[in-house]
């Protein structure tokens, strides 16, 4: 490093994808004139390494403004190289990143990744540089509930949305984490409301997940005959997308997981209501439900539903395959 500050070069990445987004839209607005957008705004896509270079290293047309470039999926970042000329042109992309301080430079860099492998040398130098913005946004783990439902109130707020907290929070529990779909499915309910603050009943109501779909899951789970599940699921996926699927199904799991556990460790019903925010009745309902499955499969669908939506949102299986496959577990 020569010491002249930070540099204008930024790694923001993770699989939040709305976060990401958000992110990305603002650093935009930030840098980017309107007026100059044509010449000072570039997005290169999975690039090689010696593209990446030519358009770091060009000569900028935007007549003394901010000029952004955006390198979108790296390969760099997730993929070791032992090829000579490729280590060779990541040093000189590195001196041309260093290079780009305020003082010296009006042209900044963003990489935006899903991933980053911080095992490898560029992106563990890029990760760790403290002169180098770095902004992850992971999306939050299933059983999450609390800090999924805090930032959809957030993101409802934001966009000038009343939503009752406890609507919020059904939404999460209902859906899963995943924010992109619950922030949709907010939007939706409040052309219903208009103007009114969003319900728990408005939920209830207009839902994407209707009762069969948790009476689906719990007939998974207790790895009933496969006959009724399929059936639910074919009238299921015509009109519900894999992704909220895969996260309503980590939620339902991890629900049940800790109901259990509570219950195991001698917690009162009350006390496991007040634990997971529901009555407790319906407490009282869950553990008859669940008495009789053992933990071993608790523990084997949460590992096959994990393994499968990798493999899927990684390009290894088609979506709807992988989501059935995980219903005959």
């Amino acid at each position: 490093m020569d010491g002249d500050g930070e540099m204008n070069v930024y790694l923001y990445y993770g699989d939040e994808n709305l976060l990401l987004a958000q992110e990305i839209a603002a650093i935009r607005k930030r840098l980017i004139s309107p007026d100059m957008a044509a010449l000072s705004h570039k997005v290169l896509i999975r690039p090689a390494i010696y593209e990446a270079l030519e358009a770091i290293t060009a000569v900028s047309f935007s007549l003394g403004g901010n000029t952004l470039i955006e390198i979108q999926d790296f390969e760099a970042l997730t993929k070791k190289t032992d090829d000579k000329a490729d280590l060779a042109q990541l040093e000189e992309l590195k001196e041309a990143l260093m290079a780009l301080r305020p003082a010296k430079s009006t042209k900044h860099v963003l990489f935006t990744a899903t991933k980053v492998d911080r095992k490898i040398k560029f992106p563990k130098w890029l990760a760790s540089c403290k002169e180098v913005e770095v902004k992850p946004f992971n999306q939050f783990k299933f059983w999450e509930v609390d800090k999924a439902t805090e930032q959809l109130l957030h993101l409802a707020k934001e966009q000038s949305i009343p939503l009752a907290p406890q609507a919020a929070r059904l939404l999460v529990e209902n859906m899963g984490v995943e924010l992109l779909p619950l922030l949709n499915e907010v939007e939706k309910l409040a052309i219903y409301a208009k103007g009114r603050t969003v319900t728990p009943d408005d939920v209830r109501l207009l839902s994407n997940h209707c009762d069969n779909t948790f009476q689906m899951l719990s007939d998974w789970i207790k790895d009933r005959p496969r006959a009724d599940i399929y059936k639910i699921l074919d009238e299921l996926l015509l009109r519900q997308h894999i992704n909220p699927l895969y996260s309503l199904t980590q939620t339902h799991l991890n629900t049940v997981f800790r109901l259990k556990y509570y219950s195991q460790l001698g917690f009162s019903e009350q006390t496991i209501a007040d634990r997971l925010k529901k009555h407790p009745f319906k407490v009282k309902k869950d553990l008859e439900e669940f008495q009789h499955v053992p933990f071993s499969r608790l523990q084997t669908l949460k590992d096959k539903a994990l393994e499968l939506e990798w493999k899927y949102k990684t390009g290894q299986i088609e979506p709807r395959l992988s989501y059935e496959m995980l219903m005959g577990t």
